[in-house]
């Protein structure tokens, strides 16, 4: 009987992170629809593991269910994209000030390769792994920070970051400034210019907003013009 629980848990650990890794980098867009008979010949798992994982998924807040099981992929609203944003505001560029100061030799090797996978993806317009290793960059800096506290808020919100980042990737224009920032942000952490560090990461996230601001409201005037 253990085994088969174990065995269980395995297949739908393996869902769970195979429809998690789609949903925030991406390839699953928010309000797509996730069919499980699509689920199971994908990865092979029967539906009872892919339904304890999209169980999983709905309480991460990166899926909703509706009353008559059909799942999508949660499509955030406007509220939802102001108020992650004060939080990135308020906890990101702290993350940076104590990155900077703290992180040793191996951590900024690893912030190197990530940054130069991140150069390459823009030189190639590399859409997809541009996401990955933004992503990548943010989690790391927080993680670098070694604050538990700051680390435990930040991965309660990473998986909703992640559509907010993916909406402003997907704009055009913000891919080489948006590279051109982080770029900053990790010279000001080579130096360990806590202060730097800080405050350009505070400006990229002002400067991120900003270009969802305009987009949304380019999107909204469309919406109008079509009426």
């Amino acid at each position: 009987m253990k085994s088969k629980i174990n065995q269980s848990k395995t297949l739908q650990n393996h869902v769970y992170e195979y429809l998690h890794e789609k949903i925030v980098n991406g390839f699953i867009p928010p309000g797509h629809r996730i069919v499980e008979e699509q689920v199971s010949q994908e990865t092979g798992v029967s539906r009872s593991p892919i339904r304890e994982a999209i169980r999983r998924l709905n309480s991460d807040g990166l899926v909703s269910v509706s009353p008559r099981g059909g799942v999508r992929v949660y499509r955030p609203t406007f509220s939802d994209f102001n108020y992650l944003y004060e939080c990135r505001l308020g906890l990101e560029p702290t993350a940076a000030y104590y990155a900077a100061i703290r992180m040793n030799e191996k951590q900024r090797n690893h912030l190197k390769n990530v940054m130069e996978e991140m150069n390459l993806a823009v030189e190639k317009k590399d859409l997809e792994k541009l996401k990955y290793f933004s992503t990548q960059f943010h989690f790391f800096i927080v993680e670098a920070s070694e604050n538990p506290y700051l680390m435990k808020m930040m991965n309660q919100l990473n998986s909703l970051m992640s559509f907010y980042r993916n909406a402003v990737l997907n704009i055009p224009m913000r891919l080489e400034d948006g590279a051109k920032e982080h770029q900053a942000v990790w010279e000001a952490i080579q130096t360990r210019n806590g202060r730097a560090a800080e405050e350009l990461m505070k400006a990229h996230i002002q400067r991120d907003f900003q270009f969802y601001l305009s987009e949304y409201s380019n999107r909204q005037s469309d919406e109008i013009n079509t009426l």
